[in-house]
C-alpha cells in the first residue's frame, strides 16, 4: 500500500501536470471505487477548475472550487495523465477529461482505493483521527512518549496506528525502527525520552530520503508518469528475511505483529 512518500510523490507530480485545469467531463467506469453516489460526484466536479491538491497522511485532497474530493490509493491505485485519444486500459476506473484535451485517470487493479466527494460542513472521520504529519514529525519527544506511556502495544503496531504520527505504513515502520535502533517489540510505555527523540529524527530522515527517491515500488506503486519509485534500492530490512544485516552481518528476522510482517535485526535492535 502506498505510504506517505509515495502519496506525496503523486501529489507533486499531479500539481506539475494538471493544476489549473478545468474538468470538462467525469466518467465513472467502476462505481465501487466511488464512495457515495457516482452521479453526484460527476455533477459536482464537472465544470470546476482544479485549484489545489493537498495531502493528509496517505490521503489526497483535490480542491475543485467549492468542492473537495478525497482520494485513497488503496493497494494498487494510481493517477496517470494521458492524451485524450489514448485508449482506456482495463483497470481505468474514473476518467476526468481536462480542458487541455488530456485525461486524468484513476486506475485501480484491486479496487481497494476510492474517491469520495466531501461534505464541506462535516469533518471526514478518516481525517479527524489523523495525528501530525510524519514527514515533519512536528511533535515533541515528550509528547510522543506521553501519548504511548499507557500502552503495552509494541512500537511497530503503534507506528501503524496513524496517531500521534500519521502517514507511516509497514515498509517505513520497519526502516525507521532499524535506523533508530529500536526493537519493533518494545512496548510503548517503555520508550525513553532519548529513544523518542531518535525515533522522530529517523522518521523525518527516512521519509525525506524516500521522497527524494520518489517513493518505494515493491509491487504496484507508480508515479504520475507511470514510472516506479527508487527507494526499494535502499531498504535495509524490509523484505530481507535471513539476509545479512548491513550493519552487523547477522540475519534479518521476520515476525508477525497484528497480522503484519515485521522485519528487523535482533542484534542491532535489541529489546
Amino acid at each position: 500500500m502506498p505510504e506517505l512518500p509515495e502519496v506525496e510523490t503523486v501529489r507533486r507530480g499531479l500539481l506539475a501536470e494538471v493544476l489549473g485545469q478545468k474538468v470538462l467531463q467525469v466518467k465513472v467506469h467502476r462505481a465501487s471505487v466511488v464512495r457515495g453516489a457516482p452521479k453526484a460526484l460527476c455533477r459536482a466536479i464537472e465544470g470546476q477548475t482544479l485549484e489545489g491538491i493537498d495531502r493528509a497522511a496517505k490521503y489526497l485532497l483535490f480542491r475543485f472550487g467549492p468542492h473537495s474530493l478525497l482520494a485513497h490509493l488503496g493497494m494498487s491505485g494510481k493517477f496517470v495523465v494521458t492524451k485524450a485519444q489514448e485508449p482506456l486500459k482495463p483497470h481505468d476506473r474514473v476518467v476526468f477529461t481536462l480542458s487541455d484535451q488530456r485525461r486524468l485517470v484513476f486506475s485501480e487493479l484491486r479496487c481497494f482505493g476510492f474517491l469520495e466527494l466531501l461534505d464541506p460542513n462535516v469533518q471526514h472521520p478518516r481525517l479527524a483521527k489523523l495525528g501530525v504529519d510524519a514527514l515533519t514529525a512536528a511533535i515533541e519527544p515528550k509528547a510522543l512518549q506521553a501519548a504511548w506511556s499507557h500502552t503495552k502495544r509494541p512500537l511497530k503496531t503503534l507506528l501503524l496506528d496513524q496517531s500521534p504520527l500519521a502517514g507511516i505504513g509497514n515498509i517505513y515502520a520497519a526502516e525507521i525502527l532499524f535506523a533508530a535502533k529500536l526493537s519493533p517489540l518494545l512496548a510503548g510505555n517503555k520508550l525513553r525520552p532519548t529513544q523518542a527523540l531518535r525515533l522522530l529524527e529517523e522518521t523525518r530522515r527516512i521519509l525525506g530520503l524516500a521522497l527524494e527517491a520518489n517513493g518505494t515500488s515493491i509491487s504496484d506503486f507508480r508515479r504520475v508518469d507511470d514510472k516506479t519509485g527508487g527507494f526499494q534500492e535502499f531498504l535495509q530490512v524490509y523484505g530481507k528475511t535471513d539476509q545479512p544485516c548491513r550493519t552487523c552481518g547477522r540475519g534479518i528476522k521476520r515476525i508477525i505483529q497484528a497480522g503484519r510482517s515485521s522485519f528487523y535485526c535482533p542484534h542491532c535492535q535489541k529489546l
